[in-house]
This record gives structure tokens, sequence and C-alpha cells, in this order.
């Protein structure tokens, strides 16, 4: 992934609709420049549309990634296979929500770097943004119970991996 300037003709970051000379340009200036977005890369475009179709498949191609460090990889380990077993991911479609979770963890690890001590934010934070995805209602205080943190954990995990996905929308 790259960082890539905004154009003045490019629609605005803030997800108005606008374009973004017409939105938050000015604002941006005076704060210091315009945002930048992260573009993804082509391997990562192929890898999001290119979903396993099974639990196996799945674990497979975690192993396949490239992980910076082994606290991320197996936050991947662990989580991932009880996410497919908790939500009947043996659907294809809700295989493709999954794996698509998996791209943007380890995106979001590669660029970012997160420091944790526990992993249960990010896991509830992850098990969040897959609910969200196939509208399973889980409230925030019963993913961070699930998951053993406070709910203030997963809302600031929650937050920097939304984030990351913000600058990845911007990207496309």
């Amino acid at each position: 992934m790259f960082l890539e300037k905004i154009g003045r003709n490019d629609a605005c970051h803030c997800g108005s609709g606008k374009k973004y000379k017409k939105c938050c340009m000015e604002k941006d200036r005076r704060s210091g420049g315009p945002r930048r977005h992260v573009e993804p890369s082509q391997e990562e475009k192929l890898a999001m549309l290119n979903a396993p179709s099974s639990l196996d498949e799945l674990t497979a191609r975690i192993g396949q990634m490239k992980w910076d460090q082994n606290s991320y990889r197996e936050l991947a380990e662990e989580l991932f296979p009880q996410l497919f077993h908790d939500y009947e991911y043996n659907e294809p479609e809700k295989l493709f929500y999954l794996y698509n979770a998996l791209i943007i963890w380890n995106g979001f690890c590669r660029k970012e770097a997160p420091k944790f001590r526990k992993a249960g934010g990010f896991k509830a934070a992850l098990d969040q943004l897959c609910t969200k995805a196939l509208d399973i209602p889980a409230t925030q205080n019963e993913l961070a119970a699930k998951h053993d943190v406070a709910a203030t954990t997963l809302a600031k995990c929650s937050t920097q991996l939304q984030q990351f996905m913000g600058q990845l929308g911007q990207a496309g």
C-alpha cells in the first residue's frame, strides 16, 4: 500500500459525497495539509476477491500471510477459526466477509504495527466488524465480555480499525 494525495476533484475523505475542494480542503489546509489515504496493493486487492472456500483453506491462508510479529499471526490463528464456528461461516458469501476481515487485520498489522498486551481488544473489534457485516445482533458489551476485555478497550481498538478501513475506502 502507498499513501496518495487526495485531489481537489476527488470525493471528500469525510464521506459527505461532495468534492474535496467544496468540502474539507480549506479546513485541511489550515490544519497542516490534505489528508492522505492508503491504497491497497494489487496483490491485496486480488486477495480480497479470492476468498477461501473452507476453514482449512482459511487456516492455510493465515499461515501463508506475511506477519511482522508472531502475536499478530497468533491472534488470527485463534480468532478466525473461532468466528467461523461461532457464526457458521460455511456459506461462500459469509466466508468472503470473514476472509476480508482477515485481510484487513493483516493489512492493519503491517501498516500500523498495533501494540497490545492482550489480544482481546482487537479480537473483540474484529468480531464486531464481522457481526456488523452479517447483521448479527451483538452489543459492544456482549462482545467485550466474550473476549474478556472492557467495552472501552473494544471501542478504542474498533476505532483504530475503522480509521484504517476509512483510509482504504478513500483509496478506492
